[in-house]
């Protein structure tokens, strides 16, 4: 048993180096000028900055409440869902606010790339997620496994999609006006 869970454990790990490089790649394929960074002007800055403490402290407040579950209480998902669910809630309360207050879109951003990878990324977690679930690996034994983070990070960029909706909506009524 050790050896499987070390063996899944080695496969999250390059799992999770092969998603960092086919992110940094992503970057620059959505930046004009094809740079890992975006660019932003001081007032983006200012927002951002604050979006990223409200980020973090949704991440701070969700793992205290974790902290305070006793530990013979067993919880019904696996640690790395636990663990992901409090992180993916924080970057969509960062990101939710930087797209409300206009500040999410970097100055060297295409936007139109930058839709193609969110709605890719969107459609491949939500693929990801309905395979386990046709597969019957999504819960073992009362348990959520792994597979659901996919679902976690399809809600977010779904999520995410929608007040960038809203966003574009509110500008476009505001410059009407």
């Amino acid at each position: 048993m050790e050896k499987v869970e070390l063996g899944r454990s080695i496969g999250l790990a390059v799992g999770v180096l092969v998603g960092l490089v086919i992110a940094v790649l992503l970057l620059r394929y959505m930046n004009r000028d094809h740079k890992v960074r975006a660019e932003y002007d001081e007032m983006q800055k200012n927002i951002r900055n604050r979006g990223y403490m409200y980020g973090f402290y949704t991440i701070l407040v969700f793992e205290a409440l974790l902290c305070l579950v006793p530990s013979s209480v067993r919880l019904p998902a696996e640690r790395i869902v636990i663990h992901f669910l409090p992180i993916f809630l924080g970057v969509t309360v960062q990101a939710s606010y930087c797209i409300l207050k206009g500040a999410y879109v970097g100055l060297n951003t295409d936007l139109k790339r930058y839709w193609i990878v969110a709605l890719a990324a969107t459609a491949i977690n939500f693929l990801s997620f309905f395979m386990a679930w046709k597969s019957g690996s999504l819960v073992v034994d009362g348990v959520l496994q792994a597979p659901f983070v996919n679902l976690l990070c399809a809600l977010m960029f779904a999520v995410l999609g929608v007040f960038a909706l809203l966003r574009k909506t509110e500008e476009r009524e505001e410059s009407e006006e």
